[in-house]
């Protein structure tokens, strides 16, 4: 079905500027292999997020999860446990099985939609040393309010913490610090789907200048210098045609967020002036990849998302179902019954957010959340 108002629609650089950049790679006879596209938006990215960072590029932010979890945890015996969040994509769990362990499934913070902290506690108090790592997610690339917290329960328990920030490129912390700077690493999606899009590609970002020399390594079969592959890896690099769009990305970035903050705000202006629902918390903070809107009650969400859509606007639900609901991972283990996060997945409503915003969108939610809330 094609939408009047589609959930996403990615702003790219213009045609002429990418030939030029075309143009450029064509010359230089480096298509790939870390070349000097790469380098200079691998630098650009390290940049923008602050000092003392490395920054390791990836064909996409799949890769680079399992690239990060593999490393990370590469001293553990398979089958291990790591501490993941049911409410989040399934990339994140699949690439824990990629690296040989199983997800842990925990709970969420109803106000937040965060991971539990509480949970986490309580699952290592059940699982204890069969618990390796910690893959924290930073929910609609939202930053977590309690990485403070979380930084600390995985130093004082001996595991990695490995934030999985997808949708985060351009989020803040509510402490102000920069989403990408916490943790043992950081991984983002540049997917086209993302607020700061290339079409395909993925970074993750440590302050551990030999884990991101691992990292690269790892993207590149495992080669290390002339020794060829010392360790375990893949064909994981970025091309340079995607480096070069991060690259002019990176220059109207800051204006892209503001935009889509913008957007978010009116939405969150529409749903509490009807006593509706609310935005999802710290979510004006984010980089705002969609507009997550927690409703009142379940009952109105399912009507509400079929008159969206019968009007032409791309809403969405996410996640639902949550991760432990997909049939790859029902037999998973979870701790508890993950009764909050059953909960907001029957409540949860995304509306599209993108740049140059129709405003005869918002007189559309009006009306509709008028007639179903």
């Amino acid at each position: 079905m094609a939408f009047d108002v589609p959930f996403i629609r990615p702003i790219f650089p213009a045609a002429e500027d990418l030939a030029a950049d075309v143009t450029e790679i064509v010359r230089s006879n480096w298509f790939t292999n870390f070349g000097p596209k790469e380098q200079r938006f691998r630098a650009g990215i390290a940049d923008y997020l602050g000092s003392d960072l490395e920054v390791v590029t990836f064909n996409n932010a799949t890769t680079a999860l399992v690239a990060s979890l593999s490393q990370l945890l590469k001293d553990e015996p398979p089958g291990g446990l790591v501490i993941v969040p049911s409410f989040t994509f399934a990339a994140g769990p699949q690439a824990i099985r990629w690296a040989g362990h199983h997800p842990l499934f925990i709970d969420i913070d109803e106000s937040s939609l965060q991971p539990s902290l509480g949970a986490a506690r309580a699952a290592w108090d059940r699982y204890g040393k069969k618990i390796v790592g910690v893959l924290l997610c930073n929910t609609f690339g939202i930053g977590g309010e309690l990485i403070d917290e979380w930084e600390t329960f995985a130093a004082e328990r001996g595991v990695p913490l490995i934030i999985d920030s997808a949708a985060g490129f351009g989020s803040l912390y509510p402490d102000g610090t920069n989403v990408g700077t916490r943790g043992d690493c950081e991984i983002f999606s540049f997917h086209a789907t993302k607020p700061f899009a290339i079409g395909e590609g993925g970074a993750v970002v440590t302050r551990d200048v030999r884990l991101a020399e691992v990292l690269r390594s790892f993207s590149n079969f495992g080669f290390e210098a002339a020794d060829g592959a010392v360790r375990a890896g893949l064909n994981g690099k970025l091309q340079e045609i995607n480096a070069a769009i991060g690259v002019r990305q990176l220059l109207t970035i800051d204006d892209v967020i503001r935009e889509r903050r913008q957007v978010l705000q009116r939405y969150g202006e529409i749903f509490s002036y009807a006593d509706a629902g609310e935005i999802v918390r710290n979510a004006d903070k984010s980089s705002v990849c969609f507009a997550p809107v927690m409703l009142r009650d379940a009952e109105s969400r399912d009507p509400l998302l079929s008159g969206l859509r019968a009007a032409g606007i791309e809403a969405r639900v996410y996640y639902a179902p949550p991760v432990h609901r997909h049939a790859s991972f029902e037999h998973d283990l979870c701790t508890g019954r993950l009764e909050l996060t059953e909960a907001v997945s029957t409540r949860i409503l995304c509306l599209p957010v993108f740049q140059g915003m129709p405003e005869s969108v918002f007189d559309r939610v009006v009306t509709l959340v008028d007639q179903h809330c």
